[in-house]
């Protein structure tokens, strides 16, 4: 079919500011006598708690109150009455006072609701006290991070004073720079003085992590759980690295090879180094490492693996076609060591700001970072990691797309215990609390991608019996994959592609994958090109790279394109395979309904096909719109052009939305975004209409609701991605409708959450629009002449 520039989507000049939506919850009714009483009582405990005390010398003896939630209560009320909010978990937030005058008018507001209207919700201050269930002090307990959990340590007493630790520690925020930096300096001064060793400088963020790692003794670690500065300690995360593999795959007489220009896009690996490699050698534009000293050689052979996919997309492809032409060029940075975990200085936040800062000085837009914290701790709906916010924050300041592997499953999850089990519990435990997405791969705004399987990973092998048995189908979900959702329901993980499976050998009593037989992994260049040029290997590692070869592919077809319009194009072009929706929903689910939500947590959005995004044909159109900002809590217009051909014209017909935003984060928040971002779909209906219906309104009026009609469903609904940087929804349609008018209208909002007070008014975002219909092959020039037409005719602008 021809190739077609894609078109401009129209904005109205006019933008609104947004009306908000009432809230749902109810409110909370308490007596204020008995209950105002109570917090009295657990107020003083604190305090009495927190004056015994031993006071540590040097350490700044703040009061924290750890107050425990049965209601949701907007961070905006607790700084409206003065006070500071350090973090927040689920049911609790932390409250600092920091200074008798804070304290003094906690109580005072207290005792204002506790002499108020008894048994009404209209006391003084109800909002914010008729919501607190219970408070308390932080105990060390309270601090101990998931990792150390995970070992046993529950509390100090679990810690042997004897054992030596390589710890973590994050220090609770700070208004200023300054501050932070006496915070840190404290801290430093009492760990040294008690005789740990600092590892490296302390690492100062902008925007709330600060981390010290130390080196100690039990006693000391147990010394640092009762300092009110830190927030947290843990053990550092461990990358993973997956198996080794145990038999490389010779491939015969190397085909030949092509290298290419110099402008093509650059794929950044960051990972444990990249080898040489005379696939690799004539694109590779730098091996470079974090810390320098690493050196760029791949000890593990992971790297190496990744950097390969990366480079070819399709190895196997390449291999069957008996020729490798290479439409980008690979960076590497080394992050990990020669024993395979991270730097022991270094914290892992501030090794991926380096590493990410040294490829965008470069040119690369577009990162593959297949690691993860082989620790296994899934995200818990809890807070969000140093790790996964720094990678987020990266996206947000170095503009850049960063692809992350969702993780492998780890021998934990339901029938992975005992290698039989597993056929029979594949996928049911693919959904499981133990296969949740591990760090980063939950973080907001990086690509987070999980792994399909290519095939049935079966061998020709005369000797394999009855007992060899295949787990999946080619673009079921693989074995070895983990599940969503992202951070507050958020989908993830985005995207899933090809990455390998896994055969239960029954004559070995054992699970094989890639690493073991190359039938089962997904074909990729060897570590060691001098025994074997290629080799395979199997998990979400490889699938990761494989996005980011398609994204390269889409910048390179769009130069100028900002990181929020690759990954609305990738998401623009994404297909849910049809083998992973019969293996992931339930037999009882009808199938006229929307898509099982089972599903996204597995596979996202589906599988991106590039090839549908680089160039608009006769019966599709994209119309896209790039670098376009918003105020917060406003609306923003968008018109589609609606020929009549494409509503009239007999035959199936789908329209495609996609939004893709990169908002601040505060991993130390329950909030994570600092805002949202969603949008509506509308038809019938005139820009007056639906300017009118969402704008703000002084006098608190409402006007009559849309007609149901109205708003188009699509799936997913507002609802079910609303808490997602990366949103795609789709309406199919199977008969000719009555468009009553010659556009659709898309209205984008913004929905502030705390940003605003760290000066972050605006949002940048991009989105696109795809129409498409099998059977109107004129449906591109009917939409480029509308486009022309509005511009002429209706106040818009691309």
């Amino acid at each position: 079919m021809p190739a077609y520039d894609h078109l401009p989507l129209l904005r109205y000049v006019r933008d609104e500011l947004r009306r908000k939506k009432p809230g749902f919850s109810v409110p909370i009714t308490r007596n204020p006598g008995t209950h105002g009483a109570k917090l009295r009582t657990e107020l003083e405990d604190v305090i009495q708690s927190a004056a015994a005390a031993p006071r540590v010398e040097g350490v700044d003896p703040a009061l924290i109150l750890k107050v425990e939630l049965v209601g949701a209560v907007e961070e905006d009320v607790w700084r409206r009455n003065g006070f500071q909010v350090l973090a927040q978990n689920p049911g609790n937030i932390y409250v600092l006072f920091a200074t008798d005058t804070e304290l003094k008018d906690f109580k005072a507001k207290l005792n204002s609701f506790q002499g108020g209207a008894q048994g009404t919700v209209n006391a003084p201050f109800a909002s914010l006290f008729n919501t607190i269930e219970r408070a308390s002090g932080i105990e060390p307990s309270d601090r101990l991070g998931s990792r150390l959990k995970l070992q046993g340590l529950s509390g100090p007493g679990d810690i042997d004073g004897r054992e030596s630790f390589v710890i973590d520690i994050e220090i609770w925020d700070a208004e200023t720079s300054l501050d932070r930096r006496v915070r840190v300096d404290r801290v430093v001064k009492h760990i040294e003085k008690a005789g740990g060793e600092i590892l490296g400088a302390p690492y100062i963020g902008d925007y709330g992590l600060i981390l010290i790692r130390a080196k100690m003794k039990g006693t000391v670690l147990k010394g640092l759980l009762e300092l009110t500065d830190v927030a947290a300690v843990d053990v550092p995360p461990i990358p993973d690295l997956g198996e080794d593999s145990l038999e490389d795959i010779v491939l015969g007489t190397a085909p030949p090879v092509g290298f290419p220009a110099a402008d093509v896009p650059l794929i950044g690996i960051i990972d444990s180094g990249l080898n040489a490699h005379p696939f690799l050698d004539g694109l590779v534009a730098e091996r470079l490492s974090v810390p320098a000293d690493l050196g760029g050689a791949d000890t593990s052979g992971h790297g190496t693996r990744v950097a390969g996919i990366a480079a070819y997309g399709d190895v196997r492809e390449c291999i069957d076609r008996n020729t490798f032409a290479a439409p980008v060029r690979i960076l590497s940075v080394r992050v990990v060591n020669d024993q395979g975990a991270f730097d022991d200085k270094q914290k892992v936040p501030e090794q991926m700001r380096n590493a990410v800062r040294l490829l965008a000085e470069r040119g690369c837009r577009i990162i593959n970072i297949s690691l993860g914290d082989s620790a296994f701790i899934p995200y818990d709906d809890g807070r969000a990691s140093p790790w996964a916010a720094e990678l987020d924050t990266l996206v947000r300041e170095f503009g850049v797309v960063i692809v992350v592997s969702a993780g492998n499953q780890s021998r934990r999850a339901p029938g992975w215990g005992q290698p039989e089990q597993l056929a029979t519990a594949y996928p049911g435990y693919l959904l499981s609390p133990q296969s949740r997405l591990i760090d980063p791969a939950y973080a907001a705004n990086v690509i987070t991608v999980g792994a399909l399987a290519h095939g049935n990973g079966l061998r020709v092998d005369e000797f394999d019996g009855v007992g060899v048995r295949a787990i999946t189908a080619a673009e079921e979900p693989s074995p070895l994959t983990r599940c969503g959702p992202g951070i507050n329901g958020a989908v993830k993980p985005d995207f899933a592609d090809l990455g390998g499976t896994c055969v239960y050998d029954g004559g070995a009593a054992r699970v094989v994958t890639g690493a073991h037989w190359e039938s089962a992994g997904m074909a990729t260049l060897s570590p060691n090109y001098r025994q074997a040029l290629f080799t395979a290997a199997s998990g979400t590692s490889y699938a990761a790279p494989r996005l980011a070869f398609k994204a390269a592919l889409i910048a390179a077809r769009f130069p100028h394109a900002s990181s929020n319009l690759l990954r609305c194009l990738l998401g623009l072009s994404a297909n849910v395979p049809p083998a992973s929706v019969a293996r992931l929903t339930p037999p009882a689910y009808k199938k006229k309904k929307p898509l099982h939500k089972d599903v996204r947590k597995v596979v996202g959005y589906g599988i991106a096909d590039p090839g549908r995004v680089l160039a608009s044909d006769d019966n599709r159109v994209v119309f896209y719109a790039d670098g376009h900002e918003m105020l917060l809590d406003q609306m923003a217009l968008y018109a589609i052009p609606m020929p009549a051909a494409f509503y009239e014209t007999k035959g199936p017909r789908s329209i495609r939305v996609s939004l893709a935003f990169d908002p601040p984060v505060r991993h130390t928040r329950l909030e994570y975004l600092g805002l949202r971002m969603s949008f509506q779909l509308i038809r019938y209906l005139s820009p007056d209409e639906i300017f009118e219906q969402y704008r703000k309104r002084e006098d608190k009026t409402r006007p009559p609701e849309f007609e149901k009609s109205s708003l188009c469903p699509v799936d997913p609904s507002v609802r079910a991605r609303e808490t997602s940087t990366l949103q795609v929804a789709h309406m199919s349609l199977a008969k000719n409708f009555d468009a009553r008018n010659e556009m659709f209208h898309l209205a984008v909002f913004t929905h502030r959450r705390w940003a605003g007070e760290d000066d972050v008014f605006r949002q940048r975002y991009a989105i696109a629009v795809e129409l498409a219909h099998e059977d109107c092959k004129t449906l591109y020039q009917t939409c480029s002449e509308l486009v022309i037409e509005l511009q002429q005719r209706v106040d818009l602008n691309a």
